[in-house]
């Protein structure tokens, strides 16, 4: 029996031997870029069909176009389009929103054109071009003899700003 162990050895010794010396080759001859190289890239979903996974819905960015101008841009917009009106304010409290102005007595016939085309659309465009819509229309109360304190509602349009 000592004898077929000794055998044993002999035989084993060399194939193990060979085992760990193909081992020792191995680790040594690798290349070191096969061992940076990611194991798999994306997601694999098994089961969904192809068209459903590429048709994946991706919510879409809010364009700056859609978000409506700050106050202090409406305001300086609507003092360019009309500079006939004095004291112009945007303010949001717990009734709203609104552009808010004082209309001083007209001096000619230019100016009650350009107060009529204001208050017959004009200001509404303006607030429309800057991401607002008017809620009707422009409230006016007579705060003197001939000068007007006047009051836009407005809301944000879902619509595009300037």
């Amino acid at each position: 029996m000592a004898r077929n162990r000794k055998v044993a050895w002999q035989v084993l010794a060399p194939g193990c031997a060979a085992v760990i010396a193909a081992g020792w080759m191995w680790l040594a001859l690798r290349s070191p870029n096969d061992a940076s190289k990611p194991a798999a890239e994306g997601l694999v979903r098994v089961g969904m069909p192809a068209a459903a996974a590429s048709a994946s819905p991706v919510p879409a960015p809010a364009a700056m176009a859609n978000l409506p101008a700050l106050p202090d841009t409406v305001i300086a917009h609507v003092r360019r389009d009309y500079p006939l009106l004095t004291e112009v304010d945007f303010r949001c409290d717990a009734g709203g929103c609104a552009v808010t102005a004082t209309i001083p007595p007209p001096t000619d016939d230019a100016f009650l054109k350009q107060r009529q085309e204001m208050l017959l659309g004009g200001l509404a465009r303006t607030v429309v071009a800057d991401g607002y819509t008017m809620l009707g229309p422009v409230q006016m109360d007579e705060v003197a003899f001939n000068v007007f304190h006047i009051r836009a509602s407005v809301t944000r349009a879902r619509g595009q700003g300037r």
